[in-house]
C-alpha cells in the first residue's frame, strides 16, 4: 500500500480522499479562466497529470442509462380476434421499438 500524497503539503491522505481533492482542482481551474497548462503548474503538478484528472471527473459526471422504460403507444392488443394466416396477409410487427439514435427493432409475430 503506497499513501496518496497532497502536493505541496506532504500530508498523507485517505482513500477515496485524492480523488475528491483533485475533482475539486478541476473545477477550481474550470472557474478561474486559466489555460490548463498555467493552473496545472500554479499547482505543481504536469499538464498530462491534471489532464487525467480532467477527463475522470468528465467520465465520473456522464451517466448512460442502463436500464430504459419502455412505453408502448398504442395499447389495442386483443385475444378476440384469431390472427390472420401468413398466407393471406403481410406479416405486420406487432412490436416496433424506435429508438433515439435511428435504430428500429421491430418484433413479428
Amino acid at each position: 500500500y503506497r499513501p496518496a500524497y497532497l502536493w505541496r503539503k506532504n500530508q498523507v491522505m485517505k482513500k477515496g480522499q485524492k480523488q475528491e481533492t483533485m475533482f475539486a482542482r478541476v473545477d477550481e481551474w474550470k472557474n478561474s479562466g486559466r489555460t490548463m497548462q498555467e493552473f496545472a503548474s500554479s499547482i505543481g503538478l504536469s499538464r498530462s497529470c491534471f489532464e487525467y484528472w480532467v477527463r475522470k471527473k468528465r467520465a465520473s459526471t456522464e451517466s448512460f442509462p442502463h436500464f430504459v422504460e419502455l412505453i408502448p403507444s398504442v395499447a389495442t392488443m386483443t385475444d378476440t380476434e384469431p390472427p390472420a394466416p401468413a398466407e393471406q396477409a403481410p406479416a405486420q410487427a406487432q412490436l416496433v421499438f424506435t429508438f433515439p439514435g435511428g435504430l428500429c427493432v421491430k418484433v413479428y409475430a
